[in-house]
C-alpha cells in the first residue's frame, strides 16, 4: 500500500540538479514517481492528480518554413500548368523497327 503523504513529502531528490537545468527545476525522487499517473480514457498525464499541460506547437522557424514550402508548391503548380504548352511533345517512333534504326544511327 502506498503512503501518499510520504510520497508527497519526499517527491523531490535531495541532490542538486544539473547546472544546465533552468533555475527552480528539481529532480523527482523514486517516491515522487508514484505521483505520476495516466488517465487511460484520455491518455493524459497527471502529476499528483493535476493534469500536465503538453503543447504541440511549431516554432516560428518551422512555421516560416512551412509557409515557404506551401507558397513554392502553389507557385510551381500554377506555373507548371500555365507553361505546359511551351514544352514540345516528345515524338515516339511509329514502330519497333524505326526505334531500332534510330538507335543504330545514333550509335
Amino acid at each position: 500500500m502506498i503512503d501518499w503523504d510520504h510520497s508527497r513529502k519526499f517527491r523531490y531528490t535531495g541532490d542538486a540538479p544539473p547546472a544546465e537545468w533552468p533555475e527552480g527545476i528539481r529532480g523527482i525522487s523514486g517516491q515522487g514517481l508514484s505521483l505520476l499517473g495516466i488517465n487511460p480514457k484520455t491518455n493524459t498525464l497527471h502529476w499528483d492528480g493535476q493534469e500536465l499541460a503538453i503543447e504541440k506547437r511549431l516554432a516560428n522557424f518551422e512555421r516560416g518554413m512551412a509557409l515557404v514550402v506551401t507558397i513554392a508548391t502553389v507557385v510551381i503548380a500554377c506555373v507548371g500548368r500555365s507553361c505546359s504548352w511551351m514544352v514540345p511533345a516528345m515524338k515516339k517512333p511509329a514502330t519497333v523497327e524505326a526505334a531500332g534504326r534510330a538507335r543504330n544511327i545514333s550509335a
